[in-house]
């Protein structure tokens, strides 16, 4: 069976997690401890969610092939091509915005965007050019915000309120240690007229991933890659980096810890294990521990997922009994060795997830028996080059 579309969804969930002091509470917080061996227990989605279907309407002109941006009961939104495509709640086409280019209102490209559903703007992150540019649902350009300092491409999170939250880049050079003197990384900006602002939140430590590849010659080399820092859960914004040991949820301008892990990532001298935080829900807190170092085979040009899985792994932490547990989930309209591990949480929705199944695996699973009930229905009227089919997951209170 073909792997559902995954990758993208994989490196983003391995980068993120917590950061260092700022307005802390003194109560005890939960923890995870990263040498443990936690049990495995198997979880019906059914069970614990209300489970739903989005087919993305497929036109001439609304094919892609790209990246969710968001998917909320206010819309959803992809990016692919350079091109952000806008569909209603239930899937249906709504606008493209296509402004590709060199010249004024353009961008050269587009990775990452936040849409304002209400007010039908996109805000488009320009980081080569450290600019914001804010486009209505037309593509028409409405205003554009500059700024001095470089932030982290993908750290761009819509903080509500008003503003747009960012995480700046270490300054100098990415050396692993103490971070002398520390800088405040989290900026807001206003949505209206760009104005910014930074958190009191200090950084003092800086480690990250990287990439472990080999020269033609067998020569050794690793590439740095940046983690995501901020991640937007149930309307708040998360802030999960790795240098830190504690992931904290932004109340105002001040940072309330949420949970932590031992032994500090500080200590953690072999090939650490990081501590990242992907989704929450009355119950749970999502949570992936991820070794530093991941491995390509230039020869096969694959990831090597036997090497990124050991030492890691994820989880489930109990929020009402302190229960730490590795999950195996299932659902019962689709037989099959579906990875829901790679569910996908953010945006405005409370405790609600999703996850992209492209239409080819749909159409093999049918044929394979495999699929029941409305995604069998689903599946039945897709071909091979449909859009994807969203699986909406709403856990339960």
């Amino acid at each position: 069976m073909k792997r559902i579309f995954c990758c993208a969804t994989l490196m983003l969930a391995l980068f993120a997690t917590g950061c260092g002091d700022a307005n802390q509470k003194t109560s005890v917080l939960p923890q995870i401890d990263m040498n443990a061996d936690y049990p495995d227990k198997e979880i019906c989605l059914q069970d614990v969610a209300d489970v739903s279907y989005i087919p993305l309407e497929s036109k001439d002109d609304f094919l892609f092939r790209g990246k969710m941006e968001e998917v909320s009961s206010e819309g959803i939104a992809v990016i692919g091509d350079d091109k952000i495509y806008l569909f209603h709640p239930d899937g249906k086409a709504r606008s493209v915005i296509d402004k590709k280019g060199q010249g004024p209102g353009e961008y050269p490209f587009v990775t990452y965007g936040i849409v304002d559903w209400k007010k039908e703007e996109v805000f488009v992150h320009l980081f080569s050019q450290n600019l914001i540019s804010v486009y209505s649902f037309s593509g028409d350009l409405k205003r554009q915000f500059k700024f001095e300092e470089k932030v982290v491409q993908h750290d761009f999170v819509d903080g509500g309120a008003g503003y747009l939250v960012m995480f700046k880049e270490k300054p100098g050079e990415n050396k692993e240690g103490k971070v002398d003197p520390p800088y405040h990384p989290i900026v807001r900006m206003s949505k209206v007229d760009g104005r910014v602002d930074s958190l009191s939140y200090q950084q003092d430590y800086y480690t990250s991933m990287h990439l472990q590849m080999a020269l033609a010659d067998g020569t050794p080399y690793k590439v740095m890659m940046p983690s995501t820092s901020l991640k937007n859960l149930n309307g708040d914004v998360y802030v999960n980096e790795v240098s830190s040991d504690t992931v904290y949820r932004m109340v105002g301008e001040a940072l309330e810890p949420v949970i932590t892990r031992t032994p500090s990532v500080k200590e953690d001298k072999e090939n650490k294990c990081f501590l990242m935080m992907y989704g929450l829900t009355p119950q749970h807190y999502f949570l992936r521990r991820q070794m530093q170092r991941l491995v390509y085979d230039e020869t096969n040009q694959e990831w090597d997922y036997e090497c990124m899985d050991k030492g890691s792994g994820w989880l489930l932490y109990d929020i009402k009994t302190g229960e730490a547990f590795a999950p195996k989930f299932y659902n019962t309209d689709w037989q099959s060795d579906v990875s829901y591990k790679y569910l996908t949480f953010g945006g405005k929705d409370a405790n609600t997830a999703y996850l992209r199944i492209e239409a080819f695996d749909l159409i093999e699973a049918l044929e394979a028996g495999e699929l029941s009930g409305e995604l069998k229905t689903i599946a039945e009227g897709l071909k091979e080059d449909d859009n994807p089919v969203l699986m909406v997951v709403k856990f339960k209170e």
